[in-house]
């Protein structure tokens, strides 16, 4: 069974609802917590229990399909492919923060295709095709002069040989572009990382919010203008990709084709920013974190 790009979104969505509900319900109540490959790579119990329910609801609408979960790894086998994260901001939802979500992404032949991004404790919706961008089933679109270039400022700089300080909104009548990063990523003391990150300051008012997948939803929806990270898996990214495309906005992930389950980075950014993004992109691919993936 292959499906339309709309259907397969469509039980994506039935799914991240029905998951989300259940760590909506779990969210107050103490979970079990326990580490997998370090001290800062969290999971509960309910990262487990959610991430069945959506294989489940994946398996009896599209039998014939692959899932590839945080949890559980890969399984099923075709040309469709689900890439499932059942909570991103573990460490949020273990703490009682609500910053989290549950994340699908679908590609077809390793061509992305649809997403969904839930955030179960807004109820809010983020979907994505080749139709467009939508929140709780409305379209949705970043308004017309969102973003650092509002009020008649202007974006300057180069991204091929400027400073990333060089390139922010005129002080006259602008703002700073809002830049959701992770990075320096927890438990790691590199040098490099931490020397983008005060790049970063300089140039962007910058948050940390502990999900890579709401972070491109927010970016999408013109909520924020950048996120990058650089310890990211396919299922953290793979739903927000799209949302971010399907809203004109531009995503890059690096180091490019690498071995399954490693780790890797991207940026994805807003018109209004794009020589911000693109400088991003020139200073996270040459990060020592990245090459060695």
């Amino acid at each position: 069974m292959d499906g339309r790009a709309d259907d397969l979104v469509e039980v994506a969505a039935s799914a991240c609802r029905r998951a989300g509900a259940y760590l909506a319900d779990s969210f107050s109540r103490p979970s079990r917590l326990s580490t997998k490959s370090g001290r800062y790579d969290l999971v509960t119990e309910c990262d487990a229990a959610a991430e069945k329910m959506i294989r489940r609801d994946l398996a009896d609408a599209f039998p014939g399909s692959v899932v590839v979960g945080e949890e559980d790894g890969a399984s099923g086998a075709g040309d469709l492919t689900w890439y499932v994260d059942p909570i991103d901001g573990t460490h949020n939802f273990a703490r009682g923060i609500p910053l989290f979500c549950v994340s699908i992404g679908i590609q077809r032949a390793g061509v992305p295709v649809g997403g969904c991004v839930y955030d179960p404790v807004r109820d809010e919706l983020f979907s994505a095709d080749a139709h467009g961008l939508r929140l709780n089933g409305a379209p949705l679109s970043v308004p017309a002069g969102h973003g650092p270039a509002a009020d008649g400022a202007a974006e300057h700089g180069s991204a091929e040989h400027g400073r990333m300080d060089d390139v922010v909104a005129d002080p006259a009548g602008g703002r700073l572009p809002m830049l959701l990063t992770d990075i320096p990523t927890a438990g790691t003391a590199d040098s490099a990382e931490l020397n983008l990150f005060c790049q970063m300051l300089d140039a962007a008012d910058v948050r940390r919010i502990g999900s890579s997948a709401l972070a491109l939803a927010y970016v999408a929806a013109g909520r924020a203008d950048v996120a990058a990270n650089a310890d990211v898996f396919p299922w953290d990214i793979a739903a927000g990709r799209v949302l971010v495309t399907a809203a004109g906005g531009r995503f890059t992930e690096f180091p490019g084709p690498r071995r399954p389950g490693a780790p890797g980075g991207f940026v994805a950014w807003l018109p209004s920013c794009d020589a911000l993004g693109r400088l991003l992109v020139r200073e996270m691919s040459g990060l020592p974190t990245l090459a060695t993936h």
